[in-house]
């Protein structure tokens, strides 16, 4: 998806750690399991691990382990997940690596691993020749370590984690009637000696995994001076991986930004402003990843306990965009945009004096965005039917008076912005 009519910025950009960025993305990722929080991270960590063990240089091993943090960000549904977390193979893994490849190829900084992240549910004697021999092993010990952490997954479900120490090999044994095929021999051998170190598990557990990635990640240089085309691309990446997760909030995130981005021209924001805030609208819907499907695409009311889990995806939003993007507004203006003025809002439940201009934008964008677009209760609103809620919510203090009266003369205008589709 591509933003329209963006104007260049003066700025030149915010410096981001590529590598730090990928280990976010992988936590929000994450999220896709619900219960299991740590797949793409543990994965990474394995990876690079066992990549000792077959001799790849520091820059390699690198490559595969941000590769690897990435590699499921073709998994929005909690369905997939648990498919791919339940089998070996599964033929419908394809489509989460095609959309994963796809997501990171339009992204420059990461599109170097979109064919590892395509092909790493590809079986070892299937790899196709026009990848090179490094990326086959890359692709392939993806694929290992995945399946490894999965037979990992299942023995912890009925034992204590430190009872992987004196069963490791009964977890090697389950994946080595594929050796040859799914998986590549010398990458097989290298993982038998690397799982002899009691560190290639411990380092597994929550309290030590990120630690020891963030130990591993120093060791180079990872932090690029992104511009804005590239931190709007890095956005659109991301909502692209949020909005894929429910057909009825398809195209939400951009049509959100794009919303933000022209109620700020009306307002007169610089242009380094509305970038920002541009940013801000494509993710403030990212801890949605954490909300199970069956709940997005409830034709009916929430449950009670339904509503509690949507509370916390603005404070998930929080913790995975001061990640990406620290020193920024962007995550805590996502994070507060169903605050209302009223102090009715959630999660903080702030009253107007702790609520900025930006925020009310973002809200008023949220909102207006989500009433025209058809969701799975009801069909899309016209304009007037759109203002007319809006009104009765501004009339009782839970929006801005004025940026709603600017968006009640534009709307028509803004009324076409927000439910164009596609690009």
């Amino acid at each position: 998806m591509t933003i329209q009519n963006s104007p260049p910025c003066a700025s030149p950009g915010i410096n981001i750690n590529l590598g730090r960025a990928a280990h976010t993305v992988a936590k929000a990722l994450d999220y896709v399991g619900v219960d299991d929080q740590c797949h793409g991270r543990r994965v990474g960590l394995m990876t690079h691990r066992t990549a000792h063990f077959l001799g790849w240089d520091r820059e390699t091993r690198h490559f595969a382990l941000i590769a690897v943090m990435l590699h499921d960000c073709g998994v929005s549904s909690t369905s997939t997940h648990k498919k791919l977390a339940a089998e070996i193979e599964w033929k419908g893994a394809n489509d989460h690596c095609v959309r994963g490849g796809g997501f990171l190829g339009g992204f420059v900084p990461f599109s170097a691993y979109a064919d590892v992240v395509l092909f790493h549910h590809t079986r070892w004697n299937e790899l196709p020749d026009t990848m090179d021999d490094r990326a086959k092993q890359i692709a392939n010990l993806i694929f290992l370590m995945d399946r490894l952490d999965v037979m990992r997954a299942q023995f912890l479900i009925d034992h204590p984690s430190y009872g992987v120490l004196h069963n490791r090999h009964l977890l090697v044994d389950n994946l080595s009637p594929y050796i040859g095929v799914l998986f590549a021999p010398d990458l097989f051998n290298a993982m038998n000696k690397a799982i002899l170190k009691d560190s290639f598990w411990l380092e597994l557990e929550d309290e030590f995994l990120d630690e020891a990635i963030f130990e591993t990640l120093s060791f180079c240089d990872h932090s690029s001076i992104l511009s804005f085309t590239n931190l709007l691309s890095l956005g659109e990446m991301i909502s692209q991986i949020v909005d894929a997760k429910s057909p009825f909030t398809h195209f939400h995130s951009v049509r959100v930004a794009d919303l933000t981005y022209e109620v700020t021209g009306l307002l007169g924001y610089a242009a380094e402003r509305r970038q920002l805030l541009r940013l801000a609208g494509l993710l403030h819907d990212i801890g949605k990843l954490r909300t199970p499907d069956e709940i997005l695409e409830k034709p009916g009311s929430l449950t009670e306990t339904e509503h509690d889990i949507m509370l916390r995806h603005p404070l998930d939003s929080k913790m995975v965009l001061t990640g990406l993007f620290p020193g920024t507004p962007i995550g805590r203006w996502a994070s507060h945009h169903h605050e209302k003025l009223n102090g009715s809002g959630y999660p903080y439940g702030w009253s107007a004096d702790q609520i900025d201009e930006e925020t009310r934008v973002l809200a008023l964008c949220d909102i207006f965005q989500a009433l025209c677009q058809k969701r799975p209760y009801r069909e899309r609103l016209q304009v007037d039917e759109v203002l007319a809620i809006m009104t009765r919510m501004t009339e009782a203090g839970e929006l801005d008076p004025v940026i709603f009266h600017l968006i009640t003369e534009n709307g028509e205008r803004l009324y076409h912005v927000a439910i164009r589709e596609g690009v």
